[in-house]
């Protein structure tokens, strides 16, 4: 390829750094222009790669979000596991789920991390905030079958236990074992949808 002829679409020829270089690029327009204002196209061209290479490196624009968030799981597998099964039982299920995967070994620290992160930098705190609004609230909204509202009430009430139980360690949060959480919130989460 000449000097100034233009650049072949695919992979860059040598070692690839194209999945790091996409990452940066994500966090960087993520963190300047939010979730909604952040598309597929503007990320490869920050990063200086073809448009394809992002959904095959990260399958969606919310997978690339998830993964320049560095967030541990997908929320959205969360939010279907919790969602598949009886109505009855749904505000239990999530707080399982939830507190799962903040007291996972695996997952535990990075989300504590990542809580943080969020509480400490405010284009990070926007742009996650801006995900849950578009993304995760409808979402919870269209798998569990209840309002808008009703799902914000939901999540609301999730992050709250996590930011007083994870984040700030309140003893009346924190020196509660798992079951004595799900025991107390699974019931309080199933009011709120049962009021739907």
């Amino acid at each position: 390829m000449t000097e100034g002829s233009p650049r072949r679409p695919g992979r860059r020829a040598g070692d690839s750094t194209t999945r790091d270089d996409i990452l940066r690029a994500a966090q960087k327009l993520f963190g300047r222009n939010g979730f909604k204002n952040t598309s597929m196209r503007a990320v490869a061209t920050e990063a200086g790669v073809d448009v394809a290479l992002v959904p095959y490196y990260f399958g969606s624009k919310h997978g690339l979000f998830v993964a320049a968030l560095e967030v541990p799981v997908d929320p959205a597998e969360q939010v279907r596991r919790a969602t598949d099964g009886p109505r009855d039982r749904l505000g239990e299920r999530m707080i399982t789920e939830f507190t799962g995967v903040w007291e996972g070994a695996q997952t535990g620290s990075a989300m504590q991390g990542l809580l943080r992160s969020m509480v400490n930098d405010e284009s990070r705190a926007n742009s996650f905030g801006e995900f849950a609004s578009t993304e995760m609230v409808p979402l919870v909204a269209d798998s569990a079958g209840v309002s808008l509202e009703t799902a914000r009430v939901a999540v609301s009430m999730l992050f709250g236990v996590a930011t007083m139980r994870y984040l700030i360690g309140v003893p009346l949060f924190a020196n509660l074992t798992r079951d004595q959480v799900i025991g107390l919130w699974g019931p309080q989460l199933q009011r709120v949808i049962d009021a739907d």
